[in-house]
């Protein structure tokens, strides 16, 4: 009989801690957590987008995902081309860099590579010849040719820059040809 109601007091107490836990269990799942609003902008108004990117990139969960918040920004600007887009991305990247989620560096290649004719994929210690390998020309190409697209993106289709823009695409004519004699030049 002693045994039995030690084995009745165990299971007792077995039942309510499940009971307890199980109540701990449920309660937790029902608690809500505030998530950050890392929602990418959209809209036709560049001058909302950028102060709906600003507020969310404000957190830092948000930080990570700046490429794809710019990209959003390119997208919203084509939709409102204006030559005044220019500066409010510039004002956009200068922002960015004073929070710290972007340095100096990055911040002047984002604009350049949209908004201004010199191309970045141009390595400032490029060594030609030594760079003249098939893949490495190849891989440069690429580079230069993606470039290209973003300065179209920018200069034309969210800026309407056209001046501007064909004088990227004649740089870029020039570099390719210029590449390509140079690397032919190389290896004979």
């Amino acid at each position: 009989m002693i045994a039995l109601r030690k084995n009745t007091y165990g299971q007792a107490s077995l039942l309510l801690f499940i009971v307890v836990l199980g109540h701990v269990l449920l309660s937790c799942s029902n608690r809500q957590y505030a998530a950050p609003g890392c929602t990418l902008p959209s809209g036709v108004n560049l001058a909302e987008a950028i102060t709906h990117s600003k507020d969310d990139l404000g957190h830092l969960e948000c930080e990570v995902l700046f490429d794809s918040y710019y990209d959003r920004l390119i997208e919203v600007a084509k939709r409102d081309p204006d030559m005044a887009n220019k500066r409010r991305f510039s004002d956009f990247l200068e922002w960015a860099n004073e929070q710290g989620i972007i340095d100096k560096i990055q911040a002047r290649n984002y604009y350049n590579r949209y908004f201004n004719t010199t191309f970045m994929s141009l390595p400032d210690d490029y060594n030609v010849c030594s760079s003249c390998s098939e893949k490495n020309q190849k891989d440069l190409e690429f580079q230069l040719e993606e470039e290209l697209g973003q300065k179209e993106e920018g200069l034309l289709r969210a800026c309407q820059d056209k001046n501007a823009y064909y004088l990227a695409a004649d740089q870029y004519n020039s570099i390719m040809l210029l590449l390509d004699a140079t690397c032919t030049a190389c290896r004979n």
